[in-house]
């Protein structure tokens, strides 16, 4: 298979009956360490050729494999080693095999050869020089037509790199090969954003898929975890924080406040600083911290304040109100608890954009990073990950 996005890996999966059945049979046909196989070759470099040889629903199986293990950690070092792995898979068998323009998942499209004029092609593909090896000069050639404005959502580089016309861009196999790859990556982690939600109804392998998959991450990033710390809990990032968040903090109008401070930025915080990656729904504060202190210094005071900025204040209009946020982090309806008391009630999770904008509708106010997000933690979680894998390159 060329890319498991493509139009031949849908109709399989379709065929299979969906993706969620296509993760249930998973577990019966692709054990663990074969699974693995996809990416442990990265700590030597060397490319495994079987892996180039799986037939397409064995591949596709492989993939998903992975896929379903991230769904326990949407953003991390595991997310960074499932990309570039299978990124070089794909990348070297479209490279190797070829492609027709209706196996991948770029919206491609045929041209004539006289649509590029000849003295373009002769400026940009250099067909006067000579000294070109015939290797080299196949790269040069212009081999793919993509409208311009599918390639404005992947190319991030200059345009002057491009060459342009009536509204479409002509690519050499490389640069096709660019966009291919932003646009998997991108495919990747929507995947995984559709699969968090529903991370608690798949099957225990992929949670013992993840576990080894995190235990390999760490050893080939050894060296960064070194340097930059892991990105597990942290000091919360305000600025990183989605729209509806922000919005909450700002203080709300009456009406909205019960909802905006104990429902969605109660749930919101605490995951975001104690448990960003939980592995199942029904953890508890106390399994991820030993005392209340980060809840008391942290959290609460974030709530106490955003409360305060309300029309009028919620917890001088509404004391008990503060009993109600130490319940929606599991500690049940007491303004004096302790960590054992924890797993009282449950830990409440943020909940998803679509009910924040059923019962919220004046929080939502999508920013352009809002885009196939379906939880607010993921928003924040996704910013985090990139700020932090920018922040690493930078330094190194």
């Amino acid at each position: 298979m060329l890319d498991p996005f493509g139009p031949a890996a849908k109709e399989l999966v379709r065929e299979i009956g969906g993706v969620n059945e296509l993760l249930m049979r998973i577990p019966s046909y692709v054990g663990i360490d074969k699974a693995m196989e996809r990416v442990i070759w990265l700590k030597n470099g060397k490319l495994p050729s079987e892996l180039l040889k799986l037939a397409d629903l064995e591949d596709l199986m492989g993939f998903y494999a992975l896929l379903g293990a991230l769904a326990f950690s949407p953003y991390g070092l595991e997310m960074e080693i499932v990309k570039e792995a299978n990124a070089r898979i794909y990348t070297e068998r479209i490279s190797r095999y070829g492609i027709s323009h209706s196996k991948i998942s770029l919206p491609l499209t045929t041209f004539d050869e006289d649509e590029i004029p000849k003295k373009d092609r002769i400026i940009l593909e250099k067909r006067l020089h000579e000294e070109i090896s015939s290797e080299e000069r196949k790269k040069l050639q212009l081999e793919y037509k993509m409208h311009i404005k599918d390639i404005l959502l992947l190319w991030e580089d200059s345009l002057k790199e491009i060459y342009i016309k009536k509204g479409h861009g002509y690519l050499t196999e490389r640069q096709m090969l660019r966009l291919w790859r932003k646009s998997f990556e991108r495919n990747v982690e929507r995947a995984v954003e559709i699969l968090y939600e529903i991370r608690d109804e798949l099957p225990q392998y992929y949670l013992r898929l993840y576990e080894k998959l995190s235990e390999f991450a760490r050893d080939y990033f050894k060296e960064r975890l070194e340097r930059f710390g892991s990105a597990k809990a942290q000091p919360l990032r305000f600025d990183l924080f989605p729209p509806c968040i922000k919005a909450a903090i700002r203080g709300v109008p009456s009406g909205l406040r019960n909802y905006a401070i104990t429902v969605l930025l109660t749930s919101f915080l605490s995951y975001a600083r104690i448990c960003p990656n939980p592995p199942r729904k029904d953890i508890r504060v106390k399994d991820c911290i030993k005392d209340l202190s980060v809840i008391e210094k942290e959290i609460l005071p974030v709530i106490i304040e955003a409360g305060n900025r309300c029309t009028p204040p919620l917890f001088e209009d509404q004391p008990n109100e503060v009993k109600n946020i130490w319940y929606h982090l599991g500690f049940g309806f007491t303004d004096k608890p302790n960590i054992e008391d924890s797993g009282n009630t449950p830990w409440y999770f943020p909940p998803n954009c679509d009910k924040i904008r059923a019962n919220a509708p004046q929080l939502c106010k999508p920013d352009r990073n809002c885009r196939n997000i379906k939880n607010p933690l993921t928003y924040y979680l996704r910013r985090l990950y990139l700020e932090n894998k920018r922040s690493g390159e930078k330094n190194e």
